[in-house]
């Protein structure tokens, strides 16, 4: 059955106005909340300048043991895991925002468009200005793909969803089958950066603002490339699609009729998806350089473990919500302030690891650096808190929403 488009009311001019907190899902901020955590976990050994520099450089509490295993962790339960999960909650977020948009009688796409065109403003400025490992960009400009699917079925969205997650096997395969190498013995040692990415990264670790900001885009360039031969780009959009069947057919506010669903869901992620991902780190990182067999191999496992294990996660912190609502309340107004949030890592980050800030960049090891991450993220807890206790939004949520509606907002709670 195909959907009906999104009616906008003409008995009474269109209202255009932000989300309310008691409007909010609260799960769906909980779980935002947890993506946010996993995003800083894998994001931190660029940050820190870890993933650029020799191991004799990690001077600083270094143990390559409790290193490599954190590295374990991070591979097989966070990487691409929770860009995937935020990809997700972004769809959902989608179908949240037009359903409301249609209800006050405002014209949804047209406010969406806007709002993406504002996270597109924000993501410049901070791969820009602030720290090139930026998502925003890709998922404003992605998130257009959305929009044309306001008209489609359910059916129509889901067959997009797969057709979309499994793109990148496909692409490969044809990759392999006309210019494919034979499997080549992965190297030892550490990869080396290219020398215009190894030059950026030690403006990071000692140049002025303006070789930072020169490094930046640098970077912002390679991610990019590096994104497109990843096949990065089709999996986000497969995710948003998914994300948006589940919010426009209000699954989260309905989880009595789809228990057996998020059970199933959340057992597949750790009885499917967990187990791929381990067998993906053994096998290594072969997606990168010409097509091979091994290549094609790590593409049909990581396509089928990544969403997989995402969805699995989505699943069981629904389930865990519902069971025990204590445990995930305090990431409600972490999630709640996601984009401040992100951007506060950046921010810190920088100030912590770059040479303009306390010079730490690269000597810091993976362990101290993600158990410093942990610590920070406790710390966001506390300060969502207090800041949503004063304030209807978070900062950057807050000029996010007056461009989007054009109108000032008020920020601050009326006493």
């Amino acid at each position: 059955m195909v959907r009906p488009p999104v009616a906008v009311s003409t008995l009474a001019p269109p209202v255009s106005a932000p989300v309310a907190a008691g409007e909010r899902v609260a799960v769906l901020d909980g779980i935002r909340g947890v993506a946010v955590l996993g995003i800083l976990l894998i994001n931190i050994d660029a940050l820190s300048g870890y993933a650029f520099t020799p191991a004799s450089a990690h001077t600083i509490l270094r143990d390559e043991t409790a290193d490599a295993i954190t590295w374990f962790l991070l591979a097989t339960l966070v990487e691409a895991k929770f860009y995937s999960l935020f990809s997700f909650l972004f769809g959902v977020g989608f179908a949240v925002f037009v359903q409301r948009a249609a209800a006050r009688g405002a014209d949804p796409a047209g406010l969406f468009k806007r709002r993406l065109i504002g996270l597109l403003l924000i993501g410049l400025v901070h791969t820009l200005l602030i720290w090139f490992g930026d998502i925003l960009v890709t998922y404003a400009l992605l998130g257009f793909v959305l929009v044309p699917f306001l008209r489609r079925s359910d059916r129509a969205v889901l067959r997009w969803a797969a057709a979309m997650l499994a793109a990148p096997i496909a692409l490969y395969a044809l990759l392999f089958a006309v210019a494919g190498q034979p499997a080549q013995p992965a190297a030892g040692g550490t990869e080396e950066l290219p020398a215009v990415l190894a030059s950026a990264a030690q403006s990071f670790a000692h140049g002025t603002y303006w070789q930072i900001l020169a490094g930046n885009v640098i970077f912002t360039v390679a991610n990019i490339v590096r994104r497109l031969l990843l096949m990065f780009f089709p999996r986000v959009v497969g995710m948003f699609l998914l994300g948006f069947y589940a919010g426009r057919n209000n699954l989260f506010s309905r989880l009595d009729e789809h228990r057996r669903l998020a059970t199933n869901t959340f057992v597949a992620g750790l009885a499917i998806g967990l187990p791929l991902s381990v067998v993906a780190w053994g096998l290594g990182d072969h997606a990168v350089g010409p097509p091979t067999m091994a290549g094609l191999i790590d593409t049909v496992i990581k396509s089928i473990a990544v969403p997989l294990q995402a969805l699995g996660y989505a699943a069981g912190l629904w389930l865990l919500f519902s069971r025990a609502p204590r445990v995930m309340k305090p990431l409600v107004p972490v999630g709640r302030m996601a984009l401040s949030n992100y951007l506060m890592h950046s921010v810190a980050g920088v100030v912590i690891f770059y040479g303009i800030g306390f010079g730490l960049f690269g000597r810091v090891s993976l362990t101290p650096a993600v158990l410093g991450a942990l610590g920070f993220f406790i710390v966001q807890i506390f300060l969502s808190r207090w800041w949503l206790q004063r304030a209807q939004f978070g900062p950057a949520e807050w000029l996010w929403r007056v461009f989007t509606y054009r109108r000032l907002i008020p920020l601050f709670k009326t006493p």
